[in-house]
């Protein structure tokens, strides 16, 4: 198992580097986007969409996650796109031929958590891409983000005593969470060092305090979802890493903190 996540992220790092730096922000965000749309396939089968259903759910993440990414000069009708979501979602389930209605409001509110939850907030990292110092501000979030993940995990295993949330993921525990936020720490220094930015050693502690803070509840957002159905893991579409989901659950809402936070910077 340790073997394939190593040669996953070998393999992988190369291709996702090479995106971001591509002077065309499209690129990277064409990237997001395929990602973006695996994850909804997951996310849609984990709540046990029928196919009909799932194609008809994943159309409408399509339509919310390219009006999002590509369609910058439409952003000042946002309410409106958000209405089309909704008259869309009533309308198929209205004139679908459906064998019977039970069940059918739970999976109406789910198809539109599913296109919000996944489609807006992870679009974020592919806008982000687009700010001054974009570059900077996409491999800074990757490093938080990931890297709190990683030393959550080794001090919770090493030290773990006290459950965060055992209802949720009993293996998620406080020692883990503090050990998250040094982890946060440590991906900010390393490209603060390492690339030209805009943000101050002081802006970059509040920042830390952030990403430490929302990326466990995206991780535990995603337990709640699975564990609610009875899945222990989105997909095994990414060798030794499981699903998509599974793997930008947390980026899922560092994502959007770091963009606001560089907009409040001044660099939207």
């Amino acid at each position: 198992m340790l073997f394939q996540r190593i040669l996953t992220v070998v393999i992988a790092a190369p291709f996702l580097i090479g995106a971001i730096l591509v002077p065309s922000p499209v690129v990277f965000k064409s990237v997001v986007f395929f990602c973006l749309l695996i994850g909804l396939l997951e996310f849609f089968t984990i709540i046990g969409l029928k196919k009909s259903e799932r194609f008809f759910a994943l159309f409408l993440g399509l339509f919310h996650m390219g009006y999002l990414l590509f369609c910058p000069s439409l952003y000042r009708h946002n309410f409106f796109e958000v209405t089309v979501l909704l008259f869309l979602v009533f309308t198929f389930y209205c004139l679908w031929p459906l064998q019977n209605i039970e069940g059918v409001g739970g999976r109406m509110a789910l198809t539109l958590l599913g296109t919000l939850y996944i489609g807006t907030f992870g679009s974020y990292v592919g806008l982000m891409r687009e700010l001054p110092y974009g570059v900077y501000w996409v491999f800074t979030v990757l490093a938080m983000t990931w890297m709190n993940d990683t030393f959550a995990y080794f001090f919770g295993h090493h030290f773990g005593r006290h459950r965060l949330a055992p209802l949720i993921s009993p293996g998620k525990t406080l020692e883990g969470l503090a050990g998250g936020y040094l982890g946060s720490a440590v991906g900010f220094l390393g490209f603060w060092f390492g690339l030209t930015n805009p943000v101050s050693l002081g802006q970059g502690l509040w920042l830390t305090l952030l990403v430490g803070t929302v990326g466990p509840l995206g991780d535990l957002s995603e337990s709640l979802i699975k564990r609610s159905f009875h899945i222990k893991d989105s997909g095994n579409i990414i060798p030794g890493h499981g699903g998509m989901m599974d793997r930008i659950d947390a980026l899922l809402f560092t994502a959007p903190v770091v963009y606001f936070f560089a907009m409040r910077l001044g660099q939207g």
